[in-house]
């Protein structure tokens, strides 16, 4: 599935180098919302979202709207939020509705959730950005299940999903795309000490680089690696979760995953499914924060990949069709790479480069294909989507932010549509 996604600058304070601005807003309400966080099960159906403890301190403290030369300016006015919002449980990846928008943003005084004298909507240049670009260090269960034979067919596992990576490679969007793998287990047999160890797998079999290059390098290791062993998911996943932070942190421009393809329940180190939902999670709620999309091969327990998949904030996993599983796995690897999917966007910068954009000063609002615009509430880091009813957008790293990304209830929500980025209005604060 494709999602037109576009992203706009609406405008507003843009400071220039002398310290005047070409307009300013804010808000003209508070985000409400109860945060009766419902139930969301793990691996066996006990974990919900549990504890967290964000507060959004609505802290506005409005400047006395002066005027100099004609033109109002705005002072410290907007709301705080604190950084230590975390959560316990898994967060909601089901499609959460945003708030009402009416487009407006005041220009004077304004208190909390009041109207500010004056109320005009914020307008000004409007450009098309791009979500960030997607890397994929996909970590490969080579258990001697994959060297099945397929259903009607001379292929085996492990011969269909080489056929599948090779397309992926070859694909039109190859060159945007970057892409690394790692297998497991080590051993190819049951040597605890060699398959637990996590720190094997964060190193990877190919690094991640972009496909068009390193496309050939992943099939060739996928061919010299035959299907031997038992399933070792747990560290496996921990492992590549590791690799893929250390590769985030180094390439903050880009959306890094991991994509776990498995045949089977984890038979090896441990074998609780819920501890893979653990780590998955883990991965997820780390700064910066991963997520774990998930294929399955052949006859698979659907729910326990789809846990799997929540609980690393990506909803539900992939399957492939065992009587088409090359073509159905490639399909499911171009989704996962499609940008827009990721929902993590970068900051536009202004054509203008005197121009500066103020981070706190941002507002997200969704338009879709049919229907009223929302704007989106602002939470203090992902930890503070477990409580957010209405969903939410926050920064890679609020003090020096680089990307803009989306709870996953609210990237389940946006589909064919715009997603607008306004400038110069401060955002409403999702409340719990």
């Amino acid at each position: 599935m494709h999602r037109l996604t576009r992203i706009s600058l609406a405008t507003a304070t843009f400071a220039l180098g002398t310290g005047l601005a070409l307009s300013a807003c804010s808000s003209d309400k508070s985000g409400t919302g109860d945060s009766n966080g419902s139930s969301a099960g793990s691996a066996n159906g006990s974990a919900g979202h549990g504890g967290s403890s964000a507060t959004s301190g609505n802290s506005a403290v409005p400047g006395a709207g002066s005027s100099s030369g004609g033109s109002n300016s705005v002072g410290t006015g907007g709301s705080s939020a604190s950084s230590g919002a975390g959560t316990s449980g898994v967060i909601s990846t089901d499609a959460c509705p945003g708030l009402p928008f009416d487009g407006q943003a005041g220009a004077g005084e304004a208190g909390a959730g009041e109207a500010g004298a004056g109320d005009t909507a914020c307008t000004g240049v409007s450009v098309e950005a791009e979500a960030v670009p997607v890397d994929l260090f996909i970590m490969m269960d080579r258990s001697q299940s994959m060297g099945l034979t397929l259903p009607n067919s001379t292929m085996t596992r492990w011969d269909a999903v080489k056929a599948a990576v090779q397309s992926f490679a070859s694909a039109p969007s190859a060159g945007a795309i970057g892409a690394g793998i790692g297998f497991f287990g080590q051993s190819g047999g049951a040597d605890d000490t060699l398959d637990c160890n996590v720190a094997a797998y964060a190193k990877p079999a190919v690094a991640i680089g972009p496909l068009a290059m390193s496309g050939a390098a992943l099939v060739s290791a996928i061919d010299k690696t035959p299907p031997a062993g038992l399933t070792p998911t747990v560290p496996a996943l921990e492992g590549a979760l590791s690799y893929a932070k250390a590769w985030a942190t180094a390439h903050t421009g880009r959306a890094t995953v991991v994509v776990l393809v498995t045949d089977g329940f984890p038979t090896q180190c441990s074998k609780a499914p819920s501890d893979v939902a653990a780590a998955a999670q883990a991965g997820y709620a780390d700064t910066p924060s991963i997520k774990t999309y998930v294929i399955g091969i052949g006859d698979v327990a659907k729910f326990n990949l789809d846990n799997y998949a929540q609980a690393g904030g990506t909803k539900t996993a992939f399957l492939t069709d065992q009587a088409n599983v090359s073509d159905t796995f490639l399909h499911a690897l171009l989704n996962i790479s499609d940008s827009t999917l990721a929902c993590e966007y970068a900051i536009p910068k202004p054509s203008d480069p005197k121009l500066q954009v103020d981070p706190d000063k941002v507002q997200i609002v969704y338009t879709p294909a049919s229907g009223e615009p929302l704007e989106v509430p602002k939470v203090p880091a992902l930890g503070g989507c477990a409580n957010a009813p209405n969903g939410g957008w926050f920064y890679d790293d609020p003090a020096a932010p680089t990307k803009i990304s989306v709870c996953p209830c609210t990237c389940s929500s946006f589909a064919a549509g715009r997603v607008d980025v306004r400038l110069g209005c401060s955002p409403r604060i999702s409340l719990r």
